[in-house]
């Protein structure tokens, strides 16, 4: 990790109020996250939260609670309190493991599968709509940067 006496200058140091560089990261977030949590509201009768977490275990098998807050960046108890919700709901049940019978996973009700299903065009949709005044080579450029920074 660099000294931050010799790091290089950024905008942070005479920024204008509202445009440094965490605050326009989190506010873009923000956005994303709500924009999702209505348009999957209006669908599917889910939350953003909750429909990410049904797309994971769908998509990526992520089918312990632990995976999944540490996929999300979240406190275990909230993923605990969440996953108590969808499984109170009907949209997922919790199965023993057949080696370790004191683990449990995480499995897809059919309710809970069809969300997780249509939970990518609920994606496609808002990032299109909040992406609309972006070219293609925006699009790419700044999906690159993304990594990028994820990478670091």
């Amino acid at each position: 990790m660099a000294n931050p006496s010799t790091t290089s200058r950024t905008d942070f140091d005479n920024a204008e109020p509202g445009s440094e560089f965490l605050y326009l990261v989190s506010r873009a977030n923000a956005v994303l996250a709500n924009s999702i949590s209505r348009r999957a509201m209006q669908v599917l009768n889910v939350t953003a939260a909750q429909g990410r977490l049904l797309y994971l275990v769908d998509r990526y098998g992520l089918s312990h609670a632990g995976k999944i807050a540490r996929e999300c960046s979240v406190d275990p108890a909230a993923i605990t309190r969440l996953i108590d919700r969808l499984v109170r709901d009907g949209f997922l049940t919790r199965a023993r493991c057949g080696l370790d019978r004191r683990m449990v996973r995480l499995v897809l009700t059919p309710q809970g599968r069809a969300v997780a299903d249509q939970m990518p065009a609920v994606f496609t949709d808002v990032y299109n709509e909040v992406l609309a005044d972006f070219g293609p080579d925006e699009h790419a450029l700044f999906k690159a940067m993304l990594r990028r920074l994820l990478a670091s």
